[in-house]
């Protein structure tokens, strides 16, 4: 999702320093493994989270902007052995990598709700475990919308703040 934009903006190459290497196929697969762990941790975080397709894709959105500011502006200066520091110069140099987070975060929710979905209703088949997962599922009026609010508007506020 995010490697035309890395091959064009940082090169592969520089994801593959993470580990050591210099090839730009080393940096596609250590960008691919980074990503499945992502993906993984939003199936573990997010499981019983969102009940249609527009929460999932709220949550997504919420999880690739946690990523950017986590992973990009964070973990990735300070794994090529530079300190992070969160300044409008740095922001404005990652701002492509933002729209490939959002990108990433709302296709692994849509994937992700798709899978839940369909492990759902084959559970579904057996009154007890429709009974253990209607029990298990989050219900409505959360405060779910809030926390999309807040984290959403803490993200547009650092942009105003680094910028």
């Amino acid at each position: 999702m995010c490697l035309p934009i890395i091959a064009a903006v940082t090169g592969l190459s520089v994801i593959a320093g993470l580990v050591g290497g210099t090839s730009p196929a080393v940096g596609v697969i250590v960008h691919l493994l980074i990503s499945a762990l992502i993906g993984v941790s939003y199936g573990v975080l997010f499981e019983r989270e969102s009940p249609d397709l527009p929460a999932g894709i709220a949550w997504g959105m919420v999880y690739g902007l946690t990523w950017w500011f986590v992973g990009r502006l964070t973990l990735f200066p300070i794994l090529q052995g530079m300190s992070f520091t969160w300044t409008k110069e740095v922001a404005a140099s990652a701002l492509p990598f933002l729209i490939g987070h959002l990108v990433y975060g709302v296709v692994t929710a849509v994937v992700f709700l798709a899978f839940e979905r369909r492990h759902r209703n084959w559970l579904l088949i057996d009154a007890r475990f429709a009974a253990r997962e209607a029990s298990l599922r989050r219900p409505t009026g959360t405060p779910a919308p809030a926390l999309w609010l807040f984290a959403s508007g803490f993200g547009v506020l650092l942009q105003i703040i680094l910028t």
